[in-house]
């Protein structure tokens, strides 16, 4: 195998490219405890990271929902809205491409699933169809509760909203509670389930996974399956970490679909499977997540360089708010 082969093998891994941003993630939430540390009299400074916005979702979805009915930009905290907007994109463009590439969160539960697998030497245990579609309805419920509630927040509220030094400070707040043992025995009990099941949260609960995947509905790219070609071994479903059928359909617009290749890439007939834009034009697999990476980074960059990106409230008015004990006055993980 030549160099550029092996090259794009790693990059269409599975594991590369989420690799790279749940490191990255991890890095800036260190960061962000530096910075809080640094606020309350400890430690040196550090700047404060911005991308952690994205375990914000109500404040942020406020803001967003604000931003839509003409209550104008945030221009004190922006990233949330940018990593919103962002997802979206994703989801238009390469179908979950945020939930399947991006979302540490869905890194974790992925890991899980994939360690299960490995543990136990087959697939992750499928539970019978009728109690799998009900659970995954379960999601369209919640999202349906959640972006209903959003909805009806009228614009003044939010802008109240943004305005709130709590909110200014909830991604500590989360980021602290991560270490609380309650919130640690339901990641181990999340993760010990999705060994088992697979990813449950991100398939059956997850609310903004049911919001990205009916934007995903609409995707230029997909994955297609020529039927004159296929010999219906079926490797493609069974290597489906989110159980889609793909050996049935004709272009894989599944909503639990997040464009991983795994199909793709298993198929053992050329070009029966292939990812696809608009379904006409064929491209090869490893575009797929060097494409999701760089529409992400092009649109951070974007937002960076015309100063849609870092917060515009003062180091000096963080680090009052943080003294002042604001994120101590309730229990740890806040409301959100």
């Amino acid at each position: 195998m030549n160099v550029l082969a092996y090259a794009r093998q790693v990059v269409s891994s599975r594991w590369f490219i989420k690799g790279i941003f749940f490191v990255i993630f991890v890095w800036l939430c260190w960061q962000l405890l530096r910075f809080t540390q640094w606020a309350r009299g400890y430690g040196e400074f550090v700047p404060r990271p911005e991308a952690v916005a994205g375990i914000l979702p109500i404040g942020h979805f406020t803001s967003f929902i604000a931003w839509l009915k003409g209550g104008g930009w945030d221009t004190l905290l922006p990233a949330g809205l940018v990593i919103i907007i962002g997802a979206i994109v994703l989801s238009l463009l390469l179908k979950r491409g945020f939930c399947g590439w991006v979302c540490p969160v869905g890194t974790l539960w992925e890991f899980a699933s994939a360690l299960g697998r490995k543990v136990m030497g087959r697939g992750n245990f499928r539970p019978p169809r009728w109690l799998d579609r009900s659970a995954i309805g379960l999601r369209y419920v919640l999202a349906a509760l959640f972006f209903g509630w959003l909805t009806m927040v009228s614009v003044e509220e939010a802008l109240w909203f943004r305005e709130l030094p709590y909110m200014w400070v909830a991604d500590i707040k989360i980021l602290e509670g991560f270490f609380h043992p309650t919130f640690i025995a339901i990641v181990l009990l999340t993760f010990t389930v999705s060994m088992l099941l697979g990813p449950v949260w991100c398939r059956w609960l997850c609310p903004l996974g049911g919001l990205y995947s009916i934007f995903g509905l609409a995707s230029v790219c997909t994955v297609v399956r020529d039927e004159t070609k296929c010999v219906n071994c079926r490797k493609c479903s069974r290597a489906c970490h989110a159980f889609v059928d793909v050996h049935t359909a004709r272009d894989v617009r599944a909503v639990e679909c997040d464009g991983c290749m795994d199909c793709v890439k298993v198929c053992p007939v050329d070009d029966c499977i292939t990812p696809r834009v608009a379904r006409k034009w064929r491209f090869p697999a490893w575009i797929w997540p060097l494409a999701v990476a760089g529409v992400w980074f092009a649109i951070w960059a974007t937002a960076e360089l015309t100063g849609n990106w870092d917060t515009t409230i003062p180091i000096d008015t963080f680090r009052a708010v943080i003294q002042s004990g604001l994120l101590e006055e309730t229990t740890p993980g806040g409301i959100f």
